[in-house]
């Protein structure tokens, strides 16, 4: 056994060992003992200075201590809630935005972190404000200091934390729909009811101003929470746009070749192909297209949509200008397949879109002009109505006896133009029920004149029933020229009004 000794003050062996060390000596009571110096732990150097209260050793305090002290934050400074003495503001901004997402906030009856609640600040703006206004070179801000910033919150992660954390204090909001009226055959609306949850703006206000208020030693920071009404994502203002815009197409809806519409298609059957719903997300309307019924009602599209061309013809006057259009031209389509299509449909359902795009032939309706003119030669009896592409290559097609004016109520003769045509007419001085009603003007009531067609003041081309003497030296009438009731309904049906009326002797 050894003991440890320290070598006596100035002595020393051939070991080298310095002036003071340690002996291992025997236990007290043996014999012999084997006696050891060991080395003692060289002498600690003594600090000079003593360490300032702020932890820089006064060995520190000059060139490097200056040069410090211009790059660092005031020590007791603190910015948002978070200590941020004695860094750069660099790190005061990572420590900021540390603290920050650390910091607990008791809000109802739950504890949150910032970073739960999607907390966020600009925290090098605010490291940069706390150097400017507390920089470690100025003696008089050490020990003191608080900078404050606005705290921001990731409203669609608060709410969702929120509402996972404090269910109580939430009611759903109801979406507005857009759906169909069977009876008024438009799109309507079912509006949207709000829901209840915490106000975030309000959070967001409460919690900034909590943090500026300073660092909290009592646990997690306090919030009250303040309920605010919800509104639906998807809005009744919404849905009334997005079903206006599906009504708008009322009269456009339908299949479409080359930009002309080939064949109509109702609002009532549209709606069949396809489902509306609110998005609860972004509040926008989603069509949902139904393929099987698409697929079915475009089975037979051909035969909807496939027709022959039909002629315009218009009636003109001399000069060539219309005076109306007697039958309406019809462009001619055609399609052979319908392959694409259903999904084509889909796509345009989805984009709201009811104009639905085929590939086919569409062959152009030509425009036919008629000039037609009408005569009466009083000499004869007979009255003429001629037709053709234009003035002067027209030809006879119908020919009529008439019945002219009396002596003293003669049938006028010049050249004149149609101006009024009625299918039905109470003639002469009589009541609404086409009896005599005693006059100055007219001696006679004839009720019930059918076809009548004027082209001179009260004198114009009508259908007799009270007699049958036409030709010529039939002068039968107040001046008019009297024919056939068929001859007067074709005359009613040929001559517009500005077909031009020659009547002559």
């Amino acid at each position: 056994m050894t003991d440890v000794a320290t070598r006596p003050e100035g002595m020393s062996d051939e070991s080298g060992a310095g002036a003071q060390a340690t002996a291992v000596i025997g236990a007290p009571g043996t014999a012999n003992p084997d006696v050891q110096w060991a080395q003692v732990d060289p002498p600690r150097k003594r600090h000079l200075g003593a360490w300032l209260g702020i932890g820089i050793p006064a060995g520190l305090v000059g060139a490097g201590a200056i040069v410090a002290s211009l790059v660092l934050i005031a020590p007791g400074v603190t910015a948002a809630g978070a200590p941020v003495g004695f860094t750069t503001s660099g790190a005061a901004a990572e420590t900021i935005a540390n603290h920050l997402a650390d910091t607990e906030f008791a809000i109802g009856d739950a504890t949150l972190t910032g970073d739960q609640l999607g907390l966020s600040i600009d925290a090098q703006a605010l490291a940069d404000d706390a150097f400017e206004a507390y920089p470690a070179w100025n003696l008089g801000s050490w020990g003191m200091g608080e900078v404050s910033g606005t705290v921001t919150i990731d409203a669609e992660k608060a709410a969702e934390t929120l509402r996972g954390a404090l269910p109580d204090l939430y009611t759903d909001s109801v979406d507005a729909q857009v759906v169909f009226d069977d009876d008024a055959r438009r799109f309507t609306v079912e509006g949207s009811e709000p829901g209840r949850g915490i106000d975030i703006d309000a959070l967001a206000t409460g919690i900034t101003e909590a943090l500026a208020a300073g660092p909290s030693e009592d646990g997690p920071i306090a919030i009250e929470p303040q309920q605010t009404e919800v509104e639906a994502a998807a809005t009744t203002a919404e849905a009334k746009a997005y079903a206006k815009d599906l009504n708008a197409q009322a009269d456009t809806a339908g299949f479409y070749l080359q930009d002309e519409r080939a064949h109509g298609v109702p609002l009532a059957e549209v709606q069949k192909w396809m489902d509306i719903q609110a998005d609860p997300e972004s509040g926008d309307f989603v069509v949902t297209p139904d393929m099987g019924a698409i697929e079915e009602a475009i089975k037979d599209l051909p035969e909807k949509v496939n027709q022959d061309v039909v002629e315009e013809q218009v009636v003109t006057n001399s000069a060539g200008d219309p005076l109306r259009v007697i039958q309406e031209g019809q462009d001619g389509f055609g399609i052979s397949s319908t392959d694409g299509v259903a999904t084509s449909i889909a796509d345009s359902l989805k984009s709201g879109d009811m104009q639905f795009e085929l590939q086919g032939e569409v062959v152009k309706f030509p425009t036919q002009n008629i000039f037609r003119r009408v005569e009466v030669d009083k000499s004869a009896g007979m009255t003429y109505m001629y037709e053709g592409p234009a003035s002067g290559q027209e030809k006879l097609v119908a020919s009529y006896a008439i019945a002219l004016g009396k002596p003293g109520h003669d049938t006028r003769t010049g050249h004149f133009t149609v101006y009024g045509q009625l299918t039905k007419q109470n003639m002469g001085s009589c009541t609404p029920d086409g009896k005599y009603k005693p006059s100055k003007t007219y001696d006679y009531c004839t009720a019930n004149v059918p076809w009548v067609s004027y082209f001179n003041g009260d004198q114009g081309f009508h259908g007799t029933y009270w007699h049958n003497n036409f030709g010529a030296g039939a002068y039968m009438s107040h001046g008019c020229v009297n024919m056939t009731q068929s001859a007067a309904e074709h005359m009613y049906r040929f001559a517009q009004v500005g077909t031009e009326v020659w009547v002559h002797d």
